[in-house]
Parts: structure tokens; sequence; C-alpha cells
């Protein structure tokens, strides 16, 4: 070892030596991973995995990684990412008012109610997380207390909250002593607005479907706008500043739906979709972009179609039905209709997630009477089921009570009336209604 030239050799022999053994422990670039002794299966689905990125995104397939290194990611394929311009809600509102000075009052309506549905749809998708389901107990001046869900009570909060941030707007939650004669229909958290500078009345629905929030179901937020009727006596809109106005306030609102400016609903599903209709106007829809924060026009000009394959009612109600909607539900389910098809049963028990669905696909959802639950139905008319026949009907579609005739003709007498209720696809209520003139 003391001889210089024996220790550079032996250097050297040692430094080859590490080498070689680098080499075999670092996997090939230029060829793949050998599949000796591997699961068939598993070879089978990493082919398969590697042919699907490199199709995704047109680039060569990755370099097989060793599976000794498992810290080592495989190659994710790249989000294609749409460039469309998109057309907010609110650029949608300011082009109407461009052509239309005089809708300058909507469009801050409008704007209140999209401010509040982007709070509530965060609210219901964090409700779980933040021990917001479940139920709590709201008071009223008569001194008793109405079960309501808690998702129901922060709802109406942030409703009444972002409809009196601009200061243009006045709410009242109609308490029980309005429905007198039938205090077993009070439903609390119902919103009326009144808007202080203009004749518009808005009657809101903050939570639908509450009931259903403990399961995932799909909530939503119903309103309708009405141009509030002149006082009589000095000609002026009334706005709730006293008692008597409260009172007048809500007598302003049992108007027919046929009446109505505005309306539409608020979807919190998978998505969160505000679709909305103005008076003399087509039927939009809003997709809530989650990275964003905004609306963006998703749906132009909603139209349903004229007839569908799906009907939608709750079948547990079946005996207390009405003979003519037993046959028709009966020829819908073995094809003896006018189609000659039968249809599919499709009921998520939410209201709006129901009729939204038969507004895009077609078909006919129906809540109808029945004898030994619900003699005038389970929905209310003119928070519920009237805003959503006037969406209907602007989309090309029928509502009907299945009494008197068009739903839009119904003029409530109590805020928390209820009526049964048929709307969808034109051709499919018509094919209803001749059952009911038999």
């Amino acid at each position: 070892m003391n001889n210089p030239m024996e220790s550079f050799f032996l250097c050297l022999v040692v430094l080859l030596v590490s080498i070689q053994t680098a080499e075999a422990w670092i996997p090939s670039t230029n060829k793949p991973a050998s599949t000796a002794g591997q699961d068939p299966t598993t070879a089978s689905f990493s082919s398969r995995f590697d042919e699907l990125v490199s199709l995704d995104t047109g680039t060569e397939t990755p370099a097989a990684v060793d599976e000794r290194y498992y810290s080592v990611p495989p190659t994710q394929p790249q989000l294609l990412v749409n460039t469309k311009p998109r057309i907010t809600l609110t650029r949608f509102l300011s082009n109407i008012v461009k052509e239309d000075p005089e809708a300058r009052d909507m469009e801050s309506l409008l704007l209140s109610i999209q401010m509040a549905c982007k709070t509530i749809s965060n609210l219901v998708n964090r409700a779980g997380l933040a021990n917001d389901l479940g139920e709590q107990n709201s008071d009223y001046s008569d001194g008793r207390f109405y079960s309501m869900k808690r998702l129901d009570l922060l709802s109406t909060i942030v409703l009444k909250n972002a409809l009196q941030f601009t200061g243009k707007c006045e709410c009242v939650a109609p308490g029980p002593k309005v429905d007198t004669e039938s205090p077993a229909e009070h439903q609390p958290g119902v919103l009326i607005a009144s808007a202080l500078d203009s004749n518009y009345v808005t009657v809101l629905d903050p939570l639908d479907g509450s009931g259903n929030a403990d399961a995932s179901i799909c909530t939503a937020t119903v309103f309708g706008v009405f141009e509030q009727p002149n006082d009589e006596e000095d000609g002026e809109a009334t706005t709730a500043t006293s008692v008597d106005d409260n009172e007048k306030l809500v007598q302003s609102v049992l108007q027919p739906a046929k009446n109505m400016k505005a309306a539409g609903y608020c979807l919190y599903s998978s998505a969160t979709v505000l679709v909305f209709t103005l008076d003399q106007g087509g039927v939009y829809g809003f997709t809530l972009d989650p990275q964003l924060q905004e609306f963006v026009l998703t749906h132009r000009d909603l139209s349903i179609p004229k007839r569908g394959n799906v009907y939608s009612c709750n079948e547990a109600n079946s005996e207390g039905w009405a003979d003519d909607w037993k046959s028709y539900v009966k020829s819908l389910k073995l094809g003896q209709g006018e189609t000659k098809k039968p249809y599919a049963l499709r009921y998520v028990g939410s209201m709006v997630g129901d009729i939204h669905r038969t507004l895009l696909y077609g078909g006919i959802f129906a809540y109808p009477s029945d004898s030994l639950r619900h003699p005038d139905g389970n929905l209310q008319l003119l928070y519920k089921t009237a805003p959503m026949a006037y969406v209907v009907h602007r989309a090309g579609g029928k509502a009907i009570d299945g009494r008197t005739g068009s739903l839009l003709e119904v003029t409530p007498e109590r805020v928390h009336q209820k009526s049964p209720c048929f709307m969808g696809s034109p051709e499919d209520v018509e094919e209803f209604e001749k059952y009911l003139q038999q």
C-alpha cells in the first residue's frame, strides 16, 4: 500500500464496481420495465393506463418506473381548460338594463338573490362539517314554537340580510296568525320582501327540500316577483314600516302566478344552478363556477321537450289518489298511453330537483291530492308551485291544478295555502287532462 501506483489501481477498481452496482439499480429510460414475475392483471392494467394517458395528453407514454420507487407518482393527464369567454349573471343583467333602463330595480333584486344563493350554496355544502344539520325551534309572538331545520333558519337569515343589504328592501316573515283558518299549513322561514323604491314585492322560500339535506339530497331556493298593487287611499306602494303595513304587504302577494314579473329557483346539488325567467322573456340557467364564485350562463333559452318518457310523483300516496290520476299513471306504466311506450318513474322527493329534471328532459311532475293524507296536495301554492309553474310555462310547458284549470290562474287566499299540481311537457299534461274530462 506504500506504492502510489498500487493505491491508484485499487481506487480505480472500487470506482468501476460502484458504477456497475448503480447501473443495476437505476431503471433503463430506453426500455419498459420488465413484467417478468408480475401479476398478469396488474401488467394489463398498467399497459392500458399508459395507453389512456398517451391518448389523453397526445404525448409519448412516460418512461416506466421501477416498482421499488413507490414515491414516484405516475404522469397525470393534463386537464382541458375552456378558454371561451363566459357570460356572467351580472353582465347578463347589465345588458338587459342597457336595453331597458326601467329594469334596474329588477336587476338590483336579482343580484341580491344571487349573492344570497352563493352563501346558501356554501352553507349546504358544509352543513355536515359545521354541524348545521338537525332541528331548530323558532318561536313567534303568539308563544308557539315551530320546528324547522337549522339550515332553514340560516338560509332565511342569509337571504333576509342579502335583500336588506342594498337598503332598498324590507322583509317580512309571515307568522302563523296569517293562517288562523289553517294553522297546520304554516311553514316558518318563508319571506316576503318589498322594494322601498319600486313596486316589486317578492315571495321567497329560502330552502325548499331542507328535510332532505341530512341525506345530501338536493335542496333549492325558490322565488317569485309580483308588481305590488298601489294603495287605494294614497296611491303609493305599500312598504313594511308598521304592523298594519306588514299585513297589507302579506295581502299584496296573494295574486295568481300569471301576474308575476319574474320567477326562478337556485338548485343546490352536484352543481349550483340558478334558473329564472323575466316577464315576456325566455328561461335562462346559470351555473355557479366554484373557482370564480360567479354564476355563468350555461343554459340559454331553455325549452322543455314537447313530450317526455318519465313521470314523477310519490306513489306511496296512490291509495288515496283520484281515479283519473290513477288511471293515467297505470297507462303510463303499461305503455298504454298515446305514445304506446312505457314511462319510467323518477322521483327524488325534492320538488325543485324533480321539476328541474322534467324541465330539461321532459315528462310530467305531479303532487296530486289524496283523500287519506293530503286532500289539497302537499305543496304550498304561493311560494312553491306558482313560481315553478311560471318557469315551466315560460319554457313552453304546461301547469294545471287538476281542478279549475291552469295553475297560473289560481289566486291563493292564504300565504301557506296548498294546492295539487301537475306540470311538465305540454303533450303529457294535455294527455292527463283528457282523463279529467272522462
